[in-house]
């Protein structure tokens, strides 16, 4: 029999052969418009003729899945989703097989002409990979690798854009924060208060309820972020006290909703307080690195396990600074150096004496 639309339930299915061109087949069109099962259905019939002319030269699914039909197939979290809205228009009609590592880097440039190589990055190149990679194990299309941009590329899209990428954060400290704190509201003392004692982000900071905390065990359950599980957290007894008197405010602990109503306020602080502004993700994450690890000492591997790092690599080279540069080096050489060794006893035997 010829295939045969027809509805079940609110979806319409299709059943039959494809004029004897292929076995016996039965399902979901998986859609509720009978014009588009039409057009799925014709392109059913018009794929079984064309393996019957090819044959095993006939193009598989894998070599016809395009960009956008591989976005569909992508889980993709709400920051990427954002990201590919603006890259579907480009890339979406083009077949996955045809969508070459080039094309991926210098779409950056298109659709972003001002900003820097690491934006490209993040929010080009790396979700391009991801829908292709992720198509690559549903479906079996080729895998794609984008090298990075180099140094000189950075370089001279900084010159292009007339500001320089990769800038030196400056870290959240014990001092920032005591002024901070004294010209901020009782919301953002603690939210500031929270993220440098625990690393937390500034997207699992703001998601906290009631719920995630448990005082009297002097614990908090970060939720989950960036690929990472929710986790139990202990934290200090004096942050026990802080959240303890603060009420919840619009069902969240810091009662803020969205990240981006953290920003404007936060900046108003530091400019009350006469503070240098250190953003949010600084004053916390890469002050909690900073102090652990630069500061305090504390050994690599223990301050990434507290601050949720999949390694200490990933803590020291993002995360902690530098705050004495040449004077601790220096100073470290004076420690070591042994009391026998002496600049006027070395020049005094070059000179004969």
């Amino acid at each position: 029999m010829p295939l045969e639309i027809y509805k079940r339930g609110t979806r319409f299915w299709v059943r039959g052969r494809t004029d004897g061109l292929d076995g016996y087949t039965e399902r979901s069109l998986k859609t509720s418009d009978r014009k588009i099962a039409a057009a799925k259905v014709a392109e059913i019939e018009r794929k079984a003729r064309q393996r019957a002319i090819l044959g095993s030269d006939a193009p598989t699914e894998a070599d016809e899945l395009t960009f956008a039909a591989a976005v569909m197939l992508y889980d993709a979290k709400l920051a990427d989703a954002n990201y590919l809205l603006k890259i579907i228009p480009e890339l979406g009609p083009k077949r996955i097989k045809d969508i070459m590592p080039k094309m991926v880097r210098d779409l950056g440039r298109k659709l972003y002409p001002t900003a820097a190589c690491d934006t490209w990055r993040r929010q080009v190149v790396s979700p391009t990979c991801a829908v292709i990679n992720n198509a690559h194990q549903e479906k079996g299309t080729p895998l794609i690798r984008v090298k990075a941009y180099t140094g000189a590329e950075r370089q001279k899209q900084d010159e292009l854009r007339g500001k320089q990428s990769r800038t030196e954060r400056t870290p959240g400290s014990w001092h920032w924060l005591a002024a901070f704190r004294e010209h901020s509201n009782s919301y953002q003392g603690a939210l500031a208060f929270f993220m440098f004692t625990t690393g937390a982000r500034i997207t699992q900071s703001i998601l906290m309820e009631p719920r995630h905390l448990d005082l009297q065990n002097h614990r908090i359950l970060i939720p989950a972020a960036k690929g990472h599980e929710e986790q139990w957290v202990s934290i200090m007894t004096e942050l026990v006290v802080e959240l303890a008197n603060l009420p919840p405010r619009n069902g969240r602990v810091f009662g803020y909703q969205q990240r981006w109503g953290v920003y404007k306020a936060w900046k108003s602080a530091c400019d009350r307080a006469g503070i240098e502004y250190i953003p949010p993700h600084s004053a916390g994450r890469h002050g909690f690195g900073t102090e652990l690890v630069v500061r305090q000492g504390v050994d690599p591997r223990t301050a990434a396990d507290m601050g949720r790092w999949s390694s200490p690599k990933i803590l020291l080279d993002t995360y902690t600074h530098s705050e004495e540069g040449t004077t601790s080096v220096h100073d470290a050489f004076r420690r070591g150096k042994p009391e026998e060794f002496s600049v006027a006893n070395v020049t005094s035997k070059k000179m004969g004496k």
